[in-house]
């Protein structure tokens, strides 16, 4: 396969920026120059105009198989992956029943080897996610996770938390944690602040980010383990991860494209598609966290896609689920918040080099020799966002109506290209 007039997109790349030609042979890049010589029975594909890039990695979304596939199942989440040129999605493990068995682990890496996006198992910290009793790491380990979370909205001990950054240092397993403390905000609904007042709505106050991630540097301090703080949402907790760096903590932060693009106050007409976990903030909040990403504090952008279908959003405000869709426009609204404050490059890298690194895999560069898992792109342009664009099986996106730039062209995985739509 040949692919023609493709801007290499890779920081860290002496090529990037070059536009060049790429020439893909057994699921590696065989060649990179200007103006290949197409081969006999070679596949030509001419994409003038676009960016090619390291493939997309995100990590943290939800996947509703097994025991919820009527949210979203693994043909859905790969649609929707697709369309946002991802390659490879670490899914949450909080399945029915919980991901935290060989076996869980088994299942959802056989479904990888032929399509587009290969799906990563991240395994429960915590047995039935209870935040109590750790589960089998090393076993678990053995089967092909390495990292271990109980995702959003859960709480674990101290000691869980503890043991299991001691045991990330045998194997260099990853523990993730996404700051939350629900009983500071019991029944909270959006973030707290002027706008949950005039909703009268119970707030989401930051210190329920702020005081749980402290406890957390704290005993990852004192462990010299290995954490991944997964979705900050507050310049606070921006802070506290900024702070811990400087002290040489291992430690690495992801944020969503969701804090980065919208605040609450796209709340205040009460669509619950913007009912999210950790909830949008406020204006600053979101300031520090692009200038977080711009100097390093925060090292991933995330789509935090999380599917719910019509009887679980479609209810009084107050009733309705958190969680909102975000595999297939997150790039783009990392352009739409970003494209002023960082290079295309730079935004680039959150979604691949440091992705990569936290799954344990080698961060992928565009080079001969190298796995051909590429995403194609555009940044001019823009259009706007319909329902008719979802590609999963619910519509709970806040995207629908919105106007972005670029688009995603396609993925190149496994040897072939795959067009995004």
């Amino acid at each position: 396969m040949l692919l023609r007039s493709l801007k290499i997109t890779d920081v860290g790349n002496a090529l990037n920026g070059q536009t060049l030609d790429i020439r893909v042979k057994d699921d590696l890049i065989a060649e990179m120059a200007p103006m290949l010589e197409a081969e006999d029975g070679e596949e030509v594909i001419s994409l003038e105009g676009a960016h090619c890039s390291p493939g997309f990695v995100d990590i943290g979304a939800y996947l509703g198989d097994p025991g919820h596939e009527e949210r979203e199942d693994i043909a859905s989440l790969r649609a929707a992956a697709l369309a946002g040129g991802y390659v490879q999605v670490a899914t949450l493990p909080n399945t029915d029943p919980v991901r935290q068995s060989v076996a869980d682990i088994a299942y959802l890496l056989r479904q990888n080897g032929t399509h587009p996006v290969d799906l990563y198992p991240m395994a429960a910290l915590s047995k039935d996610l209870k935040g109590k009793d750790m589960v089998a790491m090393l076993e678990l380990c053995d089967a092909g996770s390495i990292v271990f979370t109980d995702g959003p909205k859960r709480s674990v001990s101290s000691s869980l938390l503890k043991r299991s950054l001691e045991y990330s240092l045998v194997r260099d397993l990853v523990v993730m944690v996404s700051p939350y403390d629900e009983k500071l905000v019991p029944d909270g609904q959006i973030h707290e602040g002027p706008v949950s007042t005039r909703m009268g709505l119970r707030g989401i106050p930051t210190m329920s980010e702020t005081i749980p991630l402290k406890q957390a540097m704290e005993i990852l301090n004192y462990t010299d383990g290995l954490m991944v703080v997964h979705l900050l949402s507050t310049a606070g907790g921006v802070a506290e991860v900024r702070r811990a760096k400087d002290l040489g903590m291992n430690v690495t932060a992801t944020v969503s494209a969701h804090h980065l693009q919208f605040t609450v106050d796209e709340l205040e007409g009460f669509d619950a598609n913007f009912k999210m976990l950790p909830p949008l903030r406020e204006a600053t909040d979101r300031q520090a966290l692009i200038e977080g990403l711009k100097d390093g504090t925060i090292d991933c952008i995330v789509s935090n896609h999380v599917a719910r279908h019509g009887e679980e959003k479609e209810l009084e405000f107050p009733y309705a689920d958190f969680g909102a869709l975000g595999l297939q426009t997150a790039f783009r609204q990392a352009l739409a918040a970003l494209q002023d404050e960082m290079g295309v490059d730079k935004i680039v890298r959150k979604f691949t080099h440091s992705p990569s690194l936290l799954l344990g895999s080698p961060a992928l560069h565009l080079r001969p020799g190298a796995p051909a898992r590429m995403t194609l792109f555009t940044t001019t342009g823009s259009s706007e966002f319909t329902a008719s664009d979802l590609k999963g099986k619910t519509v709970n996106s806040p995207l629908v109506g919105k106007t972005l730039p670029g688009s995603i062209v396609g993925v190149v995985n496994y040897g072939k290209f795959f067009p995004a739509d």
